[in-house]
């Protein structure tokens, strides 16, 4: 990535003097030196918990996990904004023993805790108050499921042998090094960050095109790496699991705070409508070759040509981009454009494009500080502009919440995705609105088709092909060749014929499938999606009495499930799939907008 890019673009980078400055810092040690003490604490708590010192366990707990986690983000960012920083990545691991530390001493408080009789005195007072709701979900935790030994060499297995295989990954990614030839005859070097940002949508085809190339080279002579991590990953999980006799995905659902009746309803509204969602493919495919009904899979995520042909448009400068995200939320309320203003006016987004930045994005937040991050790489299309709307949607969740215990700000990723999604889908819908031509609003259509086919078809591929992986991994090894078979077999699937070939190495370049605390990653972000198009709905039902709505549902994140906010905020049954078949209205609309506009 040239520092020419950088300077047409003019995106930021962030500040962390206000949190620890640097791993190893005075403030870094700090907390480290206060974490160890308390987790220290713990360990030597007497055993059972007695009820009058059970209070002040959950005090130290609490600050031991709000040190942890912030810590943990922080040496995330660091190793975010430079993959070689080996500071950073040994930092990573020694907070993740901590982490896995202080998940073993809690054990016995959180045991005691949940023995106390539902109308103790305790539970009506900081601490055990805050915790209540997690406590009550820690009891069907499936951990909880192994004998007491059986958990003890699982927390020394997982500390030493499970949570450095997240690190690997990273490792592997050094390995992307090529050159991809853009459309103006200049040859570009391609590394893992600027891999994903092309993936992503960078409008040059050409370039587009040839890294596709360079990608399938780079990942088909090193699959048997990704695959033997993904299988080292997952065997480890299958065997832990087997001993307790739980499902993956009910494990997943577990994470994610949503049923299993719930999922299975939200994919079957899909299902139902599959043939409209491929729609938002084979409707693109016609831009790029004339007559074609496929479109190739290095297109998916492509922006809008210009003018309807494959010239390349014109760069988006920083400054612009995140102009059009302000107005576009502003509309809705100012709190929300003055919210960007002031994680720019601290310096708390980073978006500058750089070859030693990991690829991909994310929020993250330092509970310590309670102060929130943005992690991105801006490259002057229309879909990193999105982006920015995107991952600024999480970091208003956050701060928005952020007056409440720590622990109730922990809302899980089929939560956290449904304000980033709403973002974005503002944002469209701001530019669609203010569209002075057919050329415009067909620009934004075609965003409303992108964001369509990737959460409704793209999220599911990627569910099915983990589920098949587990499956498969039950009864032994499964082979890089094997992992592309089971690629196409849910590539096809789920996109049919709409698609030329299928995107073969997904499961190798996608951080989500080699994550070490979160399984099933994927199909959150289509549940975020469809809660986010129907947060539309109510946004155009309650006009101005929508933003206490939404803060109120928001702040309920953190402390109910998924059911239970579709129940309590809308009035609606998750299990049931015409929840969701209501919530695919919207994107099933633009579809059809789009096709009569192209008609034209």
């Amino acid at each position: 990535m040239t520092k020419d890019l950088q300077s047409i673009l003019q995106a930021p980078e962030w500040s962390m003097d206000d949190a620890y400055g640097s791993v190893g810092s005075e403030k870094w040690n700090q907390s480290i030196e206060r974490a160890a003490a308390l987790l220290n604490a713990l360990h030597s708590m007497e055993r059972p918990v007695a009820r009058e010192a059970l209070a002040d366990h959950f005090k130290e707990f609490d600050e031991a996990n709000t040190l942890i986690s912030s810590l943990a983000a922080f040496a995330k960012c660091q190793g975010a904004k430079d993959a070689g920083d080996e500071e950073a990545s040994a930092a990573a691991g020694a907070v993740g023993t901590l982490q896995v530390k202080l998940e073993a001493a809690a054990l016995p408080l959180f045991e005691a805790a949940e023995a106390l009789p539902a109308d103790d005195a305790l539970w009506q007072s900081s601490p055990l108050a805050d915790w209540r709701f997690v406590i009550c979900e820690r009891k069907n935790e499936w951990h909880r499921k192994l004998s007491p030994s059986d958990r003890e060499w699982l927390s020394d297995f997982e500390e030493k042998c499970f949570l450095p295989l997240g690190a690997v990954f990273k490792t592997l990614q050094k390995g992307v090094d090529f050159e991809a030839e853009n459309s103006q005859g200049e040859s570009e070097r391609i590394r893992a960050a600027k891999l994903v940002s092309v993936i992503k949508g960078a409008p040059d085809r050409t370039l587009r095109r040839n890294v596709n190339i360079g990608l399938a080279k780079s990942y088909g002579e090193r699959a048997e790496l990704y695959a033997a991590l993904l299988n080292e990953l997952h065997g480890f999980r299958l065997a832990a699991f087997g001993r307790a006799g739980v499902d993956a995905v009910d494990v997943s659902l577990a994470q994610n705070r949503m049923s299993r009746g719930a999922l299975f309803a939200m994919r079957e509204a899909i299902v139902r409508h599959l043939d409209e969602i491929r729609e938002a493919v084979r409707l693109r495919a016609p831009y790029f070759e004339k007559g074609a009904r496929r479109l190739a899979v290095y297109d998916l995520m492509a922006p809008a040509p210009q003018q309807g042909k494959n010239a390349v448009p014109a760069l988006i400068p920083y400054v612009e981009g995140i102009d059009i995200v302000k107005k576009a939320l502003g509309a809705v309320d100012p709190e929300m454009s003055d919210f960007i203003e002031l994680m720019l006016r601290n310096r708390w987004v980073d978006a500058a494009p750089s070859d030693k930045k990991i690829g991909g994005a994310f929020y993250s937040r330092f509970n310590e500080f309670r102060i929130p991050r943005v992690f991105s790489s801006y490259m002057g299309t229309i879909t990193t502009v999105l982006q920015q709307g995107h991952e600024l949607g999480h970091a208003f969740h956050y701060w928005i919440m952020r007056d409440l215990p720590v622990v109730q700000t922990e809302f899980p990723m089929t939560l956290t995705e449904t304000a980033s999604t709403f973002n974005e889908a503002l944002v469209r819908r701001y530019l669609l609105e203010h569209a002075a031509s057919d050329a415009e609003r067909f620009s934004m259509l075609w965003q409303e088709l992108r964001s369509a086919a990737n959460f409704l078809l793209n999220t599911m591929v990627r569910f099915d092909f983990e589920c098949a992986f587990i499956e498969q991994r039950k009864a032994g090894v499964v082979p890089a060749k094997r992992c592309v078979e089971l690629m196409r077999e849910a590539w096809g699937n789920w996109y049919g014929d709409s698609t030329e070939g299928a995107d073969d190495y997904l499961w190798a370049y996608k951080l989500h499938f080699y994550k070490t605390e979160q399984l099933l990653y994927n199909y959150p972000y289509t549940v975020g999606y469809l809660l986010s198009s129907g947060l539309l709905a109510e946004l155009d039902k309650r006009g101005p009495d929508f933003m206490p709505f939404y803060r109120a549902m928001l702040r309920d994140t953190g402390r109910d499930t998924v059911d239970g906010i579709v129940r309590r905020h809308c009035g609606a049954d998750a299990a049931n799939p015409a929840f969701w078949e209501t919530a695919m209205q919207a994107p099933l609309a633009a579809v059809k907008a789009f096709a009569a506009l192209s008609s034209k």
